[in-house]
């Protein structure tokens, strides 16, 4: 029996929002948006979103993608490393590293589709989740910079990711 709008939606939405790695990798994204500058607030979570959904369709659709789970944290580590260092790159690099961790990330949410879901409406729900946690990456970015100190207090953050994904590392991995 085919799922009714709302519980499709809503199993999309809840399913990033339960994973500790994909919740940091998506404000992680919306801090990253902030820091490359030229309306970057605007198209990289964008660009993180329309690669999250070939992501999740590519695991709907059987694909493999290996050491998916190695892949999701070690996002979290990497943008993190981009935070902290500060880096304020071309935004076409930018574009490739989300595009590439936004695939990572989508993937799972496609291989882990309730058989009752819809999947369109199941794909509506996990890319709102994710776009509003890159929202809230974005603001808590963007009001950093009121501080003048507002590239030090970025970096912190990137370093509390860092460690945060080395931490779910050891204890869920085994890593180190």
């Amino acid at each position: 029996m085919q799922a009714l709008f709302t519980d499709s939606v809503s199993y999309g939405f809840s399913h990033p929002l339960a994973g500790l790695d994909h919740l940091l990798a998506m404000f992680a994204v919306g801090l990253l948006s902030v820091q490359v500058g030229r309306m970057g607030w605007a198209y990289i979570p964008a660009v993180f979103v329309l690669f999250l959904i070939i992501g999740g369709v590519l695991g709907m659709l059987g694909q493999t993608i290996p050491q998916m789970e190695d892949g999701i944290l070690f996002s979290v580590i990497a943008l993190g490393v981009l935070i902290v260092l500060q880096l304020r790159f071309v935004p076409w690099v930018a574009l490739g590293v989300v595009a590439v961790f936004g695939i990572i990330h989508g993937y799972p949410h496609g291989t882990e589709i309730p058989v009752v879901a819809n999947a369109f409406q199941y794909i509506v729900g996990f890319s709102l989740a994710s776009a509003m946690m890159h929202l809230i990456g974005v603001g808590i970015g963007t009001i950093c910079d009121v501080f003048p100190n507002a590239r030090h207090i970025r970096a912190v953050m990137g370093g509390a990711l860092v460690g945060a994904g080395l931490v779910m590392l050891v204890t869920i991995k085994g890593f180190f």
